[in-house]
Protein backbone atom coordinates (compact mmCIF):
# COMPACT_ATOMS: atom_id res chain seq x y z
CA UNK A 1 0.00 0.00 0.00
CA UNK A 2 1.77 3.54 -1.13
CA UNK A 3 2.22 6.41 1.88
CA UNK A 4 0.02 9.96 0.62
CA UNK A 5 1.87 12.35 1.16
CA UNK A 6 2.49 16.36 -0.12
CA UNK A 7 4.93 18.16 -1.25
CA UNK A 8 5.43 21.23 1.21
CA UNK A 9 5.55 23.38 -2.19
CA UNK A 10 2.03 22.43 -2.73
CA UNK A 11 1.38 25.57 0.46
CA UNK A 12 4.74 27.39 -0.02
CA UNK A 13 2.69 30.60 -1.07
CA UNK A 14 2.21 30.35 2.55
CA UNK A 15 6.06 29.92 3.53
CA UNK A 16 7.43 32.37 0.82
CA UNK A 17 4.91 34.97 2.12
CA UNK A 18 5.89 34.56 5.96
CA UNK A 19 2.21 33.64 7.29
CA UNK A 20 3.48 29.93 7.87
CA UNK A 21 6.95 28.73 8.85
CA UNK A 22 8.25 26.45 7.27
CA UNK A 23 8.04 24.30 10.76
CA UNK A 24 3.93 25.38 10.60
CA UNK A 25 3.99 23.84 7.22
CA UNK A 26 4.47 20.72 8.18
CA UNK A 27 2.31 20.73 10.70
CA UNK A 28 -0.56 21.62 8.80
CA UNK A 29 0.19 19.30 5.92
CA UNK A 30 0.56 16.58 9.33
CA UNK A 31 -2.43 17.93 10.71
CA UNK A 32 -4.56 17.64 7.12
CA UNK A 33 -3.71 14.40 5.83
CA UNK A 34 -0.11 13.79 4.69
CA UNK A 35 1.70 10.75 5.73
CA UNK A 36 4.83 12.14 4.41
CA UNK A 37 6.04 15.30 3.18
CA UNK A 38 8.23 15.87 0.48
CA UNK A 39 11.13 18.91 1.02
CA UNK A 40 11.22 22.19 -1.76
CA UNK A 41 13.87 25.14 -1.09
CA UNK A 42 10.97 27.51 -1.86
CA UNK A 43 10.74 29.91 1.75
CA UNK A 44 13.05 27.76 2.79
CA UNK A 45 16.83 28.12 2.99
CA UNK A 46 18.76 25.60 5.32
CA UNK A 47 22.17 26.32 3.18
CA UNK A 48 22.36 30.05 5.28
CA UNK A 49 20.25 29.16 7.65
CA UNK A 50 21.47 25.30 8.86
CA UNK A 51 19.59 25.65 12.40
CA UNK A 52 16.18 25.24 10.49
CA UNK A 53 17.69 21.78 9.34
CA UNK A 54 16.62 20.69 13.24
CA UNK A 55 13.99 22.67 13.35
CA UNK A 56 12.29 21.29 10.41
CA UNK A 57 13.26 17.69 11.84
CA UNK A 58 11.52 18.56 15.06
CA UNK A 59 8.43 19.29 13.44
CA UNK A 60 8.18 16.39 11.96
CA UNK A 61 8.84 14.35 14.65
CA UNK A 62 6.44 16.11 16.92
CA UNK A 63 3.76 15.81 14.00
CA UNK A 64 4.44 12.49 13.40
CA UNK A 65 4.87 12.44 9.63
CA UNK A 66 8.23 11.70 7.98
CA UNK A 67 9.98 13.85 5.83
CA UNK A 68 11.26 11.88 2.94
CA UNK A 69 12.56 13.45 0.01
CA UNK A 70 14.00 16.73 -1.12
CA UNK A 71 13.79 18.25 -4.46
CA UNK A 72 15.99 21.00 -5.89
CA UNK A 73 15.86 23.10 -9.21
CA UNK A 74 19.38 22.95 -10.82
CA UNK A 75 20.87 23.15 -14.46
CA UNK A 76 23.87 22.01 -15.75
CA UNK A 77 23.26 22.77 -19.42
CA UNK A 78 24.31 25.75 -21.76
CA UNK A 79 26.45 27.09 -19.32
CA UNK A 80 30.28 27.72 -18.84
CA UNK A 81 32.66 25.11 -17.64
CA UNK A 82 33.49 27.38 -14.56
CA UNK A 83 29.43 27.81 -13.95
CA UNK A 84 29.40 23.89 -14.05
CA UNK A 85 31.85 23.73 -11.40
CA UNK A 86 29.71 26.00 -9.50
CA UNK A 87 26.70 24.23 -9.59
CA UNK A 88 28.14 20.99 -9.13
CA UNK A 89 29.55 22.31 -6.24
CA UNK A 90 26.11 23.97 -4.59
CA UNK A 91 24.43 21.29 -5.68
CA UNK A 92 26.51 18.98 -3.41
CA UNK A 93 25.83 21.30 -0.65
CA UNK A 94 22.19 20.31 -0.63
CA UNK A 95 23.39 16.76 -0.99
CA UNK A 96 25.22 17.03 2.20
CA UNK A 97 21.94 18.71 3.73
CA UNK A 98 19.90 16.13 2.73
CA UNK A 99 21.93 13.78 4.25
CA UNK A 100 21.43 15.72 7.59
CA UNK A 101 17.71 15.53 7.26
CA UNK A 102 18.27 11.56 7.27
CA UNK A 103 16.67 11.54 3.77
CA UNK A 104 16.56 8.26 1.20
CA UNK A 105 16.59 10.17 -2.24
CA UNK A 106 16.87 13.69 -3.18
CA UNK A 107 15.21 15.03 -6.96
CA UNK A 108 17.74 16.94 -8.80
CA UNK A 109 17.18 18.76 -12.16
CA UNK A 110 19.51 19.32 -14.94
CA UNK A 111 18.04 21.75 -17.74
CA UNK A 112 17.07 24.91 -15.96
CA UNK A 113 13.10 25.46 -16.18
CA UNK A 114 13.11 28.36 -18.00
CA UNK A 115 15.74 27.75 -20.84
CA UNK A 116 14.41 28.85 -23.93
CA UNK A 117 12.01 26.59 -25.22
CA UNK A 118 13.11 27.00 -28.98
CA UNK A 119 16.52 25.53 -28.08
CA UNK A 120 14.39 21.94 -26.33
CA UNK A 121 14.81 20.11 -29.87
CA UNK A 122 15.46 16.42 -29.76
CA UNK A 123 19.31 17.35 -31.70
CA UNK A 124 19.92 19.37 -28.75
CA UNK A 125 18.73 16.81 -25.93
CA UNK A 126 20.74 14.00 -28.13
CA UNK A 127 23.95 16.46 -28.46
CA UNK A 128 23.50 16.99 -24.00
CA UNK A 129 23.01 13.92 -23.24
CA UNK A 130 26.62 12.33 -22.72
CA UNK A 131 26.99 15.68 -20.44
CA UNK A 132 23.28 14.80 -18.52
CA UNK A 133 24.38 11.26 -18.26
CA UNK A 134 27.61 11.83 -16.98
CA UNK A 135 26.32 14.60 -14.29
CA UNK A 136 24.15 12.25 -13.19
CA UNK A 137 26.89 9.71 -12.24
CA UNK A 138 28.64 12.66 -10.35
CA UNK A 139 26.02 13.63 -8.51
CA UNK A 140 24.93 9.87 -7.91
CA UNK A 141 28.66 8.45 -6.60
CA UNK A 142 28.67 11.69 -4.29
CA UNK A 143 25.40 10.65 -2.61
CA UNK A 144 26.17 7.07 -2.68
CA UNK A 145 28.32 7.94 0.70
CA UNK A 146 24.87 8.94 2.48
CA UNK A 147 23.24 5.86 0.95
CA UNK A 148 21.05 8.15 -0.77
CA UNK A 149 19.27 7.81 -4.55
CA UNK A 150 19.63 10.85 -6.91
CA UNK A 151 16.12 10.82 -8.66
CA UNK A 152 15.39 12.53 -11.94
CA UNK A 153 12.21 14.24 -12.45
CA UNK A 154 10.08 14.91 -15.79
CA UNK A 155 10.36 18.72 -15.02
CA UNK A 156 10.07 21.57 -17.25
CA UNK A 157 10.37 21.74 -21.23
CA UNK A 158 13.66 19.69 -21.86
CA UNK A 159 14.71 16.99 -19.76
CA UNK A 160 10.64 15.51 -20.04
CA UNK A 161 9.17 13.29 -22.28
CA UNK A 162 8.62 9.44 -21.99
CA UNK A 163 11.40 8.76 -24.70
CA UNK A 164 13.71 10.86 -23.23
CA UNK A 165 13.33 10.13 -19.78
CA UNK A 166 13.65 6.38 -20.24
CA UNK A 167 16.63 6.80 -22.48
CA UNK A 168 18.37 8.82 -19.40
CA UNK A 169 16.80 5.97 -16.95
CA UNK A 170 18.11 3.29 -18.89
CA UNK A 171 21.46 4.51 -19.90
CA UNK A 172 22.57 5.12 -16.29
CA UNK A 173 24.31 2.11 -14.52
CA UNK A 174 24.20 3.58 -10.86
CA UNK A 175 21.91 1.50 -8.23
CA UNK A 176 21.15 4.87 -6.78
CA UNK A 177 19.72 6.32 -9.63
CA UNK A 178 15.63 6.32 -9.52
CA UNK A 179 12.82 8.37 -11.46
CA UNK A 180 10.49 11.09 -9.48
CA UNK A 181 7.56 10.21 -11.69
CA UNK A 182 5.64 13.06 -12.01
CA UNK A 183 1.86 12.25 -13.57
CA UNK A 184 1.12 16.20 -15.00
CA UNK A 185 4.67 17.15 -16.18
CA UNK A 186 4.32 14.76 -18.98
CA UNK A 187 1.99 16.98 -20.45
CA UNK A 188 4.10 20.44 -20.39
CA UNK A 189 5.53 18.72 -23.43
CA UNK A 190 2.68 17.14 -25.10
CA UNK A 191 3.08 14.12 -24.06
CA UNK A 192 -0.19 12.25 -22.90
CA UNK A 193 -0.40 11.87 -19.25
CA UNK A 194 -1.89 8.48 -19.38
CA UNK A 195 0.21 6.61 -21.33
CA UNK A 196 3.48 8.01 -20.26
CA UNK A 197 2.73 7.22 -16.64
CA UNK A 198 2.02 3.65 -18.06
CA UNK A 199 5.41 3.74 -19.72
CA UNK A 200 7.64 5.37 -17.01
CA UNK A 201 5.69 3.58 -13.74
CA UNK A 202 8.58 0.61 -13.91
CA UNK A 203 11.22 3.47 -13.08
CA UNK A 204 9.04 5.34 -10.38
CA UNK A 205 10.89 5.60 -6.98
CA UNK A 206 8.85 8.56 -5.80
CA UNK A 207 5.47 9.61 -7.24
CA UNK A 208 4.60 13.54 -7.88
CA UNK A 209 0.42 13.42 -8.47
CA UNK A 210 -1.12 16.51 -10.62
CA UNK A 211 -3.60 17.37 -12.86
CA UNK A 212 -4.47 20.40 -14.83
CA UNK A 213 -6.65 22.14 -16.84
CA UNK A 214 -6.14 22.10 -20.30
CA UNK A 215 -7.09 24.47 -23.37
CA UNK A 216 -5.98 25.02 -27.06
CA UNK A 217 -7.39 28.17 -27.20
CA UNK A 218 -6.14 31.35 -25.57
CA UNK A 219 -8.25 31.65 -22.05
CA UNK A 220 -6.16 34.80 -21.46
CA UNK A 221 -3.49 35.95 -18.27
CA UNK A 222 -0.97 33.09 -20.23
CA UNK A 223 2.32 33.52 -20.16
CA UNK A 224 5.15 30.59 -20.81
CA UNK A 225 6.79 29.78 -17.58
CA UNK A 226 4.50 30.69 -14.79
CA UNK A 227 2.77 27.24 -13.45
CA UNK A 228 2.64 28.67 -9.83
CA UNK A 229 -1.37 29.52 -10.47
CA UNK A 230 -1.34 31.58 -14.01
CA UNK A 231 -1.70 29.46 -16.79
CA UNK A 232 1.16 28.57 -19.26
CA UNK A 233 2.57 27.70 -21.88
CA UNK A 234 3.15 23.46 -23.12
CA UNK A 235 6.39 23.09 -25.94
CA UNK A 236 3.43 22.76 -28.06
CA UNK A 237 1.66 25.63 -27.74
CA UNK A 238 -1.30 24.59 -25.78
CA UNK A 239 -2.37 25.87 -22.86
CA UNK A 240 -2.23 24.63 -18.97
CA UNK A 241 -3.12 25.70 -15.45
CA UNK A 242 -2.49 23.64 -12.48
CA UNK A 243 -6.10 22.28 -10.39
CA UNK A 244 -7.26 20.56 -7.47
CA UNK A 245 -6.15 16.98 -8.39
CA UNK A 246 -9.56 15.06 -9.91
CA UNK A 247 -10.70 19.02 -10.88
CA UNK A 248 -8.33 19.21 -14.29
CA UNK A 249 -8.37 17.32 -17.43
CA UNK A 250 -6.57 14.36 -17.11
CA UNK A 251 -7.82 11.00 -15.92
CA UNK A 252 -7.04 10.88 -12.51
CA UNK A 253 -8.91 7.31 -12.63
CA UNK A 254 -6.84 5.71 -15.17
CA UNK A 255 -3.59 7.36 -13.98
CA UNK A 256 -4.42 6.21 -10.24
CA UNK A 257 -5.19 2.77 -11.01
CA UNK A 258 -2.42 2.28 -13.60
CA UNK A 259 -0.66 2.98 -10.21
CA UNK A 260 -2.61 0.69 -8.11
CA UNK A 261 -2.51 -2.12 -10.60
CA UNK A 262 1.40 -2.22 -10.78
CA UNK A 263 1.91 -3.22 -7.61
CA UNK A 264 3.93 0.31 -6.79
CA UNK A 265 3.75 0.62 -2.97
CA UNK A 266 5.93 3.91 -2.61
CA UNK A 267 5.03 7.81 -1.66
CA UNK A 268 2.50 9.24 -3.68
CA UNK A 269 2.62 13.26 -2.92
CA UNK A 270 0.22 15.68 -4.18
CA UNK A 271 1.90 18.95 -5.61
CA UNK A 272 -0.65 21.15 -6.14
CA UNK A 273 -0.14 24.34 -8.22
CA UNK A 274 -3.74 25.82 -8.92
CA UNK A 275 -5.31 29.28 -8.61
CA UNK A 276 -7.38 28.41 -5.48
CA UNK A 277 -5.89 29.50 -1.85
CA UNK A 278 -3.16 26.31 -1.85
CA UNK A 279 -4.26 25.49 1.96
CA UNK A 280 -7.88 24.47 0.84
CA UNK A 281 -6.17 23.54 -2.65
CA UNK A 282 -4.06 20.80 -1.32
CA UNK A 283 -6.49 19.39 1.53
CA UNK A 284 -9.15 18.76 -1.35
CA UNK A 285 -6.19 17.58 -3.15
CA UNK A 286 -5.17 14.81 -0.68
CA UNK A 287 -8.74 13.96 0.35
CA UNK A 288 -9.27 13.33 -3.74
CA UNK A 289 -6.07 11.31 -3.84
CA UNK A 290 -7.09 8.82 -1.09
CA UNK A 291 -10.98 8.86 -2.04
CA UNK A 292 -9.99 8.20 -5.68
CA UNK A 293 -7.68 5.27 -4.63
CA UNK A 294 -9.47 3.42 -2.43
CA UNK A 295 -12.71 3.45 -4.84
CA UNK A 296 -10.97 2.00 -8.14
Amino acid sequence: MPTFGASIYSISRKIISGEMSPADGIKWLADNGAEAIELVPFGIDMVNEPVLIDTLLEAAKKANVPIINYSLNANFLQITTEEYAAELSRVKTHIDIANKLNLPTIRIDCAGYRRPIETNTIENFQQELPMILDTYRTLCDYASRYHITVLLENHGFHINGADRIRQIMTSIDRPNFGHQLDTGNYECVDDRAESAVDRLLPFATTIHVKDFYIRTRDPGDATQFDCSGSWFRSSGGRFLRGSILGQGDLDIYRILNSIKKSGYSGHILVEFEGMEDCLYGTRVSLDNLKRIYQSI
